[in-house]
């Protein structure tokens, strides 16, 4: 299962920027099914945890701070895509992740998109 956070409560959203901030999560079943919940967590570690729960293995993200993805890395059942940083709606961040033109998030690059503790990105 694929998850976003999105701005709105409506499939039409734009990726919300900020991960652990994000009000509504879109998750988008094997089948192409679209369901929008809302993001009862209150930080980042607690919605990687939600996620979890979830069974998502697939996370389509704009930005994200170190500790939800350190979290992400050591449980290692989550895959992280970047979607840019510029805005970008929910359906054209997934065309994108199928069409496998999205960068992994990993250990190689997160350093130049995870916010780390005293850094702004």
């Amino acid at each position: 299962m694929i998850a976003v956070p999105i701005k709105l409560n409506k499939e039409n959203s734009a990726v919300a920027p900020l991960f652990g901030k994000a009000k509504w999560f879109a998750f988008i079943s094997e089948d192409g099914e679209i369901i929008i919940e809302k993001n009862e967590a209150s930080q980042g570690s607690a919605v990687v945890k939600w996620l979890l729960e979830k069974g998502v293995d697939v996370l389509l993200m704009q930005k994200m701070s170190e500790p939800p993805y350190e979290m992400i890395q050591r449980e290692g059942s989550i895959t992280v895509f970047y979607v840019g940083s510029d805005r970008i709606e929910l359906a054209e961040a997934v065309k994108k992740y199928e069409d496998e033109s999205l960068v992994i998030v990993d250990d190689s690059n997160a350093n130049e998109i995870i916010k780390t503790k005293g850094t702004k990105k």
